[in-house]
């Protein structure tokens, strides 16, 4: 019995240990990462916390970050993934609802808009009309989740600095919501 005891001891030890410095390495990872964003490095950082996720998946500021890095550099597809697993594991963090937010109009803007290798901005036509009725329920769809996700980064915090600026974007998300409805109808 006695070493069983030790045995599991040593065995709990191992694990309690090996969690720390998993932790302790994401930690570390994700402040290289910050690090290289604040220099305009973003594809570092992209790698940094892509790391850092794999060390542990469990920890929300990982996903966060990374899905922020990725809006930085326009990829809305690639953030929309990880700042959904990020509001999954912090449920009550205002960051990750406003991020959502973002990264949700970004994917409706995408459906009308392509930015060309110039850095132009194209506007696109669908002119097949079951694929042009398909693309603005899906536009609709993307700016409801938006408004969703900003209702809910202001009722978090009701008093933060930008309150204002966020419920005049869901006011024009409404107001663009009711625009393409009407088209469609």
């Amino acid at each position: 019995m006695k070493k069983f005891l030790s045995f599991f001891m040593i065995l709990l030890f191992g694990v309690l240990t090996s969690a720390c410095v998993n932790t302790f390495a994401v930690h570390e990872l994700n402040q290289i990462a910050i690090d290289y964003m604040q220099k305009g490095d973003i594809q570092s950082a992209i790698s940094r916390f892509e790391s850092s996720i794999d060390l542990d998946d469990s920890i929300y500021e990982s996903r966060y970050n990374l899905a922020v890095a990725y809006v930085q550099i326009g990829e809305c597809e690639k953030a929309q993934k990880h700042i959904e697993a990020a509001s999954k594991l912090a449920k009550d963090e205002p960051a990750v609802y406003y991020t959502l937010g973002v990264v949700n109009n970004c994917l409706a803007d995408r459906i009308y808009e392509k930015k060309l290798p110039n850095g132009e901005i194209e506007t696109i036509e669908y002119k097949d009309l079951t694929q042009n009725y398909t693309m603005a329920k899906q536009y609709i769809e993307y700016l409801k989740k938006a408004n969703d996700s900003f209702n809910q980064y202001v009722n978090l915090v009701p008093n933060a600095e930008d309150s204002k600026d966020v419920l005049n974007v869901i006011s024009k998300n409404n107001e663009l919501i009711a625009n393409k409805q009407s088209e469609i109808q």
